[in-house]
């Protein structure tokens, strides 16, 4: 699925769930409804200045409606990873860093299998 498809997806979840119409939406973003639906089917790209408009309209960030299109380096993950662990007990801390291991373990079996 492409980068458009996947945020025109992410955009019509947002709306029906706030339940908007495809013409109110359009209203309140000063926009055509048929560019709204052309967005929502991926069949167009969006200008920066069209997302952030849907996202505040939406009630959500842009990077909610890009969500699962962005590629994050491995370093993006450490850091967040690092976050996560800091606000843990030590005991915590120990499950995940197990839980890791038994992951990598599986991961590097997995890895091996596909050569």
């Amino acid at each position: 699925m492409s980068v458009y498809n996947l945020l025109g997806k992410r955009i019509k979840e947002q709306r029906r769930k706030l339940e908007l119409t495809q013409e109110k939406l359009s209203e309140l973003c000063n926009l055509s409804p048929s560019y709204i639906g052309i967005i929502e089917r991926g069949e167009k790209r969006v200008s920066v200045e069209t997302l952030v408009r849907i996202a505040n309209v939406l009630g959500v960030s842009a990077d909610f409606l890009l969500g699962d299109s962005i590629d994050y380096s491995a370093d993006y993950y450490i850091e967040k990873e690092k976050a996560y662990l800091n606000d843990m007990n030590e005991s915590e801390a120990k499950y995940i860093y197990e839980f890791l291991g038994v992951t990598r373990n599986f991961l590097e079996k997995r890895k091996q299998a596909e050569k």
